[in-house]
């Protein structure tokens, strides 16, 4: 992210089974970016939310206090009708019909993925995109029409982990400890950096919300390309700490 690079976009989606289909179909419900112009240092945000009435199971990590993985909670949400407290019964199916009906939703919701990040490329005039383990979203994208050929993309995750030399790859919210991210008076933080967050996207900056997800992509992104070594130094302290925990439980 340095003064020639050109504009870029942080891009997140959150993904939902359609409820019944035993996780045989899967939808973006969410795509959230935010676009960062080197010239101006300045952070524009951007967010695309589902509005089919169809029901989805969402499975979401819960973490500890130092975003290490506790555990897997599922629910279901309805995106159409802003629903997300629904009861999650493994055993539902969906009937042969419900089939039909959930496959349209699925084809459209693809084409409204593709026809968002068209608009976002326009609009923001993107150079460039960041994603944070690419691979689901590269494929989503795929299937959207949409063509990631002309734009270089960055790996924040994998680069992450060729920096410290790690076997596994670390977690969003691992990475997010490590920078100290946070919000305070409208604004999203790290240890070095904060940018202002428009009001409407302040209540989605949140952890597994597609739109809070590319805030902590874009402030992982600054903190780690425009200053590294500063960054590794962070990462030991912080893995250090994890494994002195993990020594005296």
């Amino acid at each position: 992210m340095n003064q020639k690079s050109g504009r870029v976009a942080c891009v997140d989606m959150e993904f939902g089974h359609v409820y019944g289909t035993h996780r045989a179909l899967v939808m973006p419900i969410e795509v959230g970016a935010v676009i960062y112009d080197p010239m101006t240092d300045r952070a524009d945000f951007a967010g695309f939310t589902s509005r089919y009435d169809i029901e989805v199971e969402v499975w979401l990590n819960t973490t500890d206090a130092l975003g290490r993985k506790t555990g897997v909670v599922t629910h279901v949400v309805n995106p159409g009708k802003r629903r997300s407290d629904l009861a999650y019964d493994p055993g539902h199916r969906l009937d042969r019909e419900g089939w039909r009906a959930a496959r349209r939703t699925v084809t459209a919701s693809f084409r409204d993925l593709g026809e968002f990040m068209e608009r976002l490329c326009l609009q923001e005039e993107v150079e460039r995109f960041a994603f944070f383990a690419k691979n689901m979203e590269c494929q989503a994208l795929d299937r959207a029409g949409f063509d990631l050929a002309p734009y270089r993309c960055t790996d924040l995750q994998r680069d992450i982990r060729a920096a410290l030399q790690m076997k596994d790859f670390l977690s969003l919210d691992r990475s997010a400890c490590i920078i100290g991210f946070g919000t305070d008076k409208g604004a999203i933080r790290s240890n070095r950096f904060a940018y202002a967050v428009p009001d409407r996207y302040l209540p989605s900056i949140r952890p597994h919300s597609a739109v809070g997800d590319a805030a902590r992509i874009f402030l992982l992104a600054r903190e780690f390309y425009t200053g590294t070594e500063r960054f590794l130094s962070e990462a030991e302290t912080y893995l250090t700490r994890c494994e002195g925990e993990e020594t005296s439980a």
